[in-house]
């Protein structure tokens, strides 16, 4: 991360790649949906205004079309949150 700018380099490449790890198993089980949504759309906007920008829309440049179709879905279950399968609704329903 330090050879695009982002300093410090290591700790900064630990909280992008936690959040997208940790985030993306929280999507998959429904865990805390809206936060870890709210952490992975942070990550991709970084990402796309520090590496992908520069190069254009598609991603056979290496462009930020990938990058943004991760943050729209990103974007859409912050606003929608969990579904009915969800650990974040199954807990609900019990501590209600």
């Amino acid at each position: 991360m330090a050879s695009i700018g982002l300093e410090p380099g290591y700790y900064m490449a630990l909280l992008a790649g936690g959040a997208e790890f940790f985030g993306g198993l929280a999507l998959l089980v429904g865990l805390l949906v809206r936060p870890a949504a709210l952490m992975l759309s942070v990550t991709m906007v970084v990402a796309i205004l520090s590496v992908h920008f520069e190069n254009g829309l598609f991603m056979s440049n290496n462009g930020y079309e990938f990058g943004l179709a991760l943050l729209a879905a990103s974007v859409s279950l912050m606003f929608s949150g969990a579904g009915k399968l969800s650990l974040d609704n199954l807990l609900s329903k019990r501590l209600a």
